[in-house]
């Protein structure tokens, strides 16, 4: 029988058994934005145990879950149940309630990163929310399969192209990472696409949560080709968060052969996701791209955001 309790204030010598949501965690807030943050967990007390979590922060009477970031909401220990998932919503509501929070606004996670995700999604109806917006996000699922079986034969022949070019993939140190930075930032502005993130925000980032932006490359010789910022995005996820190429080399496709690197790296981690992230340019999304991620062996997942009224004043 669970002691299920919600506390606000993380448990210390607590077992933690969810896998925990960069976005949602203390350390990724404090450095996001300047709002008030509250935090509620869902402990067993009986065995010492923490078994899920979810963040907000406060914005003129609303909780925003996330206020800046792809996502937030709830983490959720894979054992949960629904009516413990229930009694863990309900709780938080009655809590933000006492915070004077009026409106609710929830952004989930892409289904892929939870088994728990449906049985949410269900609760979050029975406790009146509503769904406001849907996104298509799209991953890889990391396996013992090697990458080049799971890309189309167009994508292939790129990547074999690469490997004939002597072109080579690296993870590499944290001191790369604002080489890669200014990659990334430079190849897109030529393109005009934005980068969500400027260099100041993600060196704070950096700072506070060690080994989480992660630069990777593909070379020519000493020629930086194609490059991105990997994220930990939770336990058992890596974000592929921002690929760059250098035009020049548009014909042989570079970012590929980055992907198959990020793909590598998972398998040699333990990280069962790819995340490829959306593919919206102003709100519409670009085919041409969601079509190059699925010849990338990459499966389509839907995230939802939710909003609920606590008050009209």
């Amino acid at each position: 029988m669970r002691d299920l309790k919600v506390v606000e204030r993380e448990p210390i010598g607590f077992e933690v058994q969810y896998a925990q949501l960069l976005y949602t965690s203390v350390q990724f807030l404090e450095v996001n934005n300047n709002l008030p943050q509250i935090h509620f967990w869902l402990i067993d007390n009986y065995v010492k145990s923490t078994l899920g979590h979810i963040s907000f922060s406060v914005e003129e009477g609303k909780a925003l879950s996330p206020a800046k970031a792809p996502f937030g909401g709830f983490s959720l220990c894979d054992t949960l149940n629904s009516q413990e998932i229930s009694f863990f919503v309900f709780e938080v509501l009655r809590k933000l309630k006492s915070h004077s929070v009026t409106t609710v606004n929830i952004k989930l996670a892409p289904e892929n990163y939870s088994d728990q995700i449906s049985v949410l999604t269900e609760n979050l109806g029975f406790a009146g929310f509503s769904k406001i917006k849907g996104l298509i996000y799209q991953a890889i699922k990391v396996d013992s399969t090697l990458f080049q079986k799971k890309v189309a034969e167009m994508e292939n022949r790129k990547l074999k192209r690469c490997n004939n070019e002597g072109y080579r993939f690296e993870m590499l140190s944290q001191n790369a990472l604002y080489d890669v930075f200014q990659f990334v930032k430079t190849h897109r502005d030529e393109k005009g696409y934005d980068f969500s993130m400027d260099w100041s925000s993600l060196k704070a980032a950096d700072r506070a949560m060690a080994k989480t932006y992660l630069p990777a490359a593909v070379y020519d010789g000493q020629r930086m080709i194609a490059a991105t910022i990997a994220v930990k995005a939770s336990t058992n996820v890596l974000y592929n968060f921002s690929p760059a190429h250098d035009w020049d080399y548009n014909g042989f496709s570079p970012v590929v052969m980055l992907t198959e690197g990020l793909y590598d790296y998972c398998q040699s981690n333990q990280i069962g996701q790819l995340d490829l992230g959306t593919s919206y340019i102003d709100d519409v999304i670009n085919k041409g791209l969601k079509a190059f991620k699925a010849h990338l062996g990459a499966e389509t997942f839907f995230s939802h955001s939710y909003r609920k009224i606590l008050s009209s004043h």
